[in-house]
């Protein structure tokens, strides 16, 4: 993540009217290739400023390219309901339709499912609720977090190769991290009611947003793949996201990651002890079925087991400096802290654990 930004400099930063650091609270406005930026400069060197603009994108670029740089601010303010959305429109046009809610802001055809919007709303209440009864506290996001629903794959994929949100192969939705947005595509426009998976998808894309957003992870920093994945696949389960009408304790189990944690995990054991999986993330572009699996079923088991504990390394780790590394000793490390040195203990009470889920 912007590594460049890992150089410091005691020196002015070009023409920008503040001394090169790295966190700011106030806001400046510049212009940048013909484009008028204005947000909180989260980091910046002699050389390269990265600014969180006001709709939470966060965008990089050469500090002498700046141009008409000043103050506007002295302290962060997102952007109002009604800004995003003639923001939005002035992006995606007339052919969408604008649907708010209390927390986002969501594009989709027009005519549409007004449900789009209610289902964001309702995982990300959710999803702070389930925090909150943890005694973790979600910090309500500065500006509306933005979802976009196109009207079937080729717009979707279309998008994704033209934007810097570089949509997935194969993907039904994604969460970009460097624009703040969820982008996915009504999967019934092929003339099937395929709502129940897109819906899957939102809940899935809705819970790496939300906790980008509200403090359970960093953006801006190098956070564990194991830990974003094992979260939102646990939140696929109909307890987890929707507790208040499911609220058998086996209704919290994905019996999809379950059934492959089983079925391709352990008996292949192809990921290693349980420190190499801390440890990397290379797991999840080499093996993804089993990743998955294993993030789901480490994080399920730490948050029942051991929810307290789970909440604090999550803050650990969403605790880190911006924009810094996080090496794999570092890792295996933190989660030590947090859950004991013998991990090789932990891992066979783990396994048991899962073993005996029904």
């Amino acid at each position: 993540m912007l590594r460049t930004l890992l150089l410091t400099s005691a020196a002015l930063c070009g023409g920008l009217p503040f001394a090169c650091g790295q966190g700011a609270e106030f806001m400046f406005s510049a212009i940048v290739d013909g484009v008028a930026y204005e947000g909180r400069p989260l980091a910046w060197t002699k050389a390269t400023v990265a600014l969180l603009n006001r709709d939470g994108q966060l965008h990089e670029f050469a500090a002498a390219r700046a141009k008409e740089a000043q103050k506007t601010a002295a302290n962060f303010q997102g952007y109002s309901t009604a800004e995003m959305r003639q923001r939005l429109y002035n992006e995606f046009g007339s052919d969408y339709d604008y649907t708010s809610t209390q927390h986002y802001v969501v594009v989709h055809p027009r005519g549409g499912k007004e449900v789009w919007a209610e289902r964001f709303e309702q995982m990300y209440r959710s999803f702070t609720r389930y925090f909150r009864v943890r005694g973790f506290d979600p910090a309500a996001p500065p500006y509306p977090l933005v979802a976009v629903v196109f009207r079937n794959r080729s717009e979707y994929q279309r998008y994704g190769k033209e934007s810097k949100s570089g949509a997935p192969s194969g993907a039904l939705g994604h969460y970009e991290s460097l624009s703040n947005r969820v982008y996915l595509y009504d999967q019934s426009s092929v003339g099937e009611d395929r709502w129940e998976e897109t819906a899957a998808t939102v809940i899935h894309e809705a819970t790496h947003q939300t906790a980008y957003n509200v403090g359970v992870h960093n953006r801006f920093a190098a956070s564990p793949r194991w830990v974003s994945e094992g979260l939102a696949t646990m939140f696929e389960a109909r307890g987890v996201h929707d507790s208040r009408s499911y609220d058998r304790g086996d209704d919290r189990i994905n019996r999809g990651r379950l059934m492959d944690f089983r079925e391709v995990v352990l008996p292949t054991k192809a990921l290693g002890d349980l420190a190499s999986f801390i440890a990397s993330d290379q797991a999840f572009e080499r093996k993804p079925i089993p990743a998955y699996a294993q993030a789901w079923a480490l994080t399920f088991f730490l948050s029942e087991t051991r929810p307290q504990d789970y909440a604090a390394y999550l803050t650990r780790t969403a605790d880190r400096p911006l924009f810094a590394e996080y090496p794999a000793a570092e890792r295996v490390a933190d989660f030590r802290r947090v859950f004991g040195t013998d991990l090789t203990q932990l891992e066979a009470a783990f396994q048991s654990y899962l073993a005996g889920l029904r």
